[in-house]
């Protein structure tokens, strides 16, 4: 029996190069022995390190309760002409540049609105929200102004593949566990779209809510906030998500990074939020897109990519498919996972009157559409060794799909949300998939745009079954130009 594949990796987006490790085989081996010897090995390692990273972590695990402070690593942000010092001393251990505070010190903390939400509800109309008494669950108290927000995220807010409602639905009601999760994720990202949207300068409106969420979140790390861990990380990554879109990246980073130490390191976290963490950090943009991949990275896609080749010769054969005829099905043209998957023309399901409200220079399809060939791809190499659970997988997978139109919409950021919300059989689990995609994702983000897209059509034809155009001889020569 072949071993278990785990891929318990290092979660820092700029952590220092690893030295490149070789593999010796035997050169009587056949090739295939001496993919398999050197794909073992490779899992060996990448395993051997997660281990001795945990060990350092796991007498640092904070509590399931509420939040004790725990400094940001002490770092230099760069933003353009612009540094930002991390000490200890000022902010959120002191995000500043020049005299001015990204926190905005000078704006009052988060607390519920004098106006009463019965006020609110009794002068303004009642506006769509994922559910009809979810108004009446509101965390704090809004004004005229925040519903209006809060109905920008519910009815207007969309990508050019669609308003990816699922999605959407579920994000909004996790934020409503907490004030500050609702303000940093909600709120605050749509003040910034919508002065965007209207080519607005960042006002008063934008100022408040980004200011009073930056504090919110400071006191939460100090302590001064009572809030569990797993709403602070969700918090801190809608921070991240609306610098990353409308501030600056260099901040961006710094907020998911942060929430990444809080849900990494401990076990029995809210599943809700742990997708939403791998979400944004899929969809965010390295420093350097395109460039700067190291000899370490590069040995990891290929070695990927030589198991799903390893993969589609196993699994293309007669006795195979006899048994789990899924295995090709999944994949054809007639699939509700082919147009997800398949690159090409996506044409845009949101009508051109609405489509001033799709969220400009986001990338997400092609970006999610590499997240779930990736995840897929991982997930039938754990399942190489059960018919039954590859079987029941990717039927559930079609299934899926079929559940949420996909086959219809092609909300590729939709799918992606759903393979890590795995609502598969229990057996079928793995919470590690997720945090293994995101690592081999923020890889793939480095290589040039035509790398990228050879890589992903490798992967499809895989899953397919069928031989690339170009193979993956042809991909470590341009890889390693």
């Amino acid at each position: 029996m072949k071993p278990k594949r785990r891929r318990r990796l290092p979660t820092t987006d700029d952590g220092p190069p690893k030295n490149q490790i070789f593999y010796f085989v035997d050169s009587n081996s056949s090739s295939r022995e001496k993919r398999a010897h050197v794909m073992r090995h490779h899992v060996q390692e990448k395993r051997r390190q997660r281990k001795a990273s945990n060990a350092d972590s796991d007498s640092e695990k904070m509590s399931n309760q509420a939040v004790r402070y725990v400094p940001w690593q002490d770092q230099t942000l760069e933003h353009g002409d612009r540094r930002l010092d991390a000490t200890q001393d000022a902010g959120i251990n002191g995000f500043s540049s020049g005299s001015s505070s990204v926190f905005r010190a000078g704006y009052p903390p988060l607390k519920p609105s004098s106006h009463s939400l019965a006020h609110i509800q009794s002068t303004l109309p009642v506006y769509d929200m994922p559910r009809k008494e979810s108004i009446g669950s509101l965390p704090v108290g809004l004004s005229r102004e925040d519903l209006e927000l809060a109905d920008f995220w519910n009815t207007k807010l969309t990508y050019w593949s669609g308003q990816n409602k699922h999605m959407k639905d579920h994000i909004f009601r996790t934020a409503m566990g907490h004030p500050l999760t609702f303000q940093a994720v909600v709120l605050t990202y749509c003040a910034r779209w919508k002065a965007q949207l209207y080519n607005l300068p960042e006002g008063s409106e934008v100022q408040r809510h980004v200011g009073q969420a930056a504090r919110g979140v400071e006191e939460a790390l100090a302590g001064i906030i009572p809030i569990h861990e797993d709403y602070l990380a969700m918090a801190l990554t809608g921070m991240a998500l609306q610098e990353e879109r409308f501030g600056q990246k260099s901040i961006a980073r710094a907020y998911i990074d942060r929430a990444v130490q809080i849900l990494r390191s401990r076990a029995g976290s809210n599943n809700a939020v742990e997708v939403f963490l791998h979400y944004v950090r899929y969809i965010m943009t390295p420093p350097k897109p395109g460039y700067g991949i190291d000899s370490d990275g590069k040995q990891w896609l290929l070695t990927f990519l030589r198991g799903a080749e390893e993969l589609m010769r196993e699994h293309n054969t007669p006795a195979y498919l006899s048994e789990v005829p899924q295995r090709r099905e999944a994949f054809q043209m007639d699939s509700p996972l082919f147009p997800l998957l398949s690159s090409g023309p996506r044409p845009s399901q949101v009508p051109i009157e609405a489509r001033m409200y799709v969220v400009k220079d986001a990338p997400t399809q092609e970006i999610t559409r590499t997240a779930a060939l990736i995840y897929i791809t991982a997930a039938l190499w754990d399942f190489q060794d059960s018919p039954s659970k590859m079987r029941r997988f990717l039927s559930q997978a079609m299934a899926m799909a079929r559940e949420h139109g996909l086959d219809r919409s092609q909300a590729c950021e939709t799918l992606v949300w759903l393979l890590l919300e795995e609502r598969w059989d229990a057996d079928l689990r793995d919470a590690e998939r997720g945090w293994s995609t995101g690592e081999l994702l923020k890889t793939h983000k480095q290589l040039r745009p035509d790398l990228q897209f050879q890589f992903t059509e490798i992967l499809m034809s895989f899953l397919m079954m069928t031989p690339p155009i170009r193979g993956i001889n042809t991909f470590a020569e341009e890889l390693n130009r």
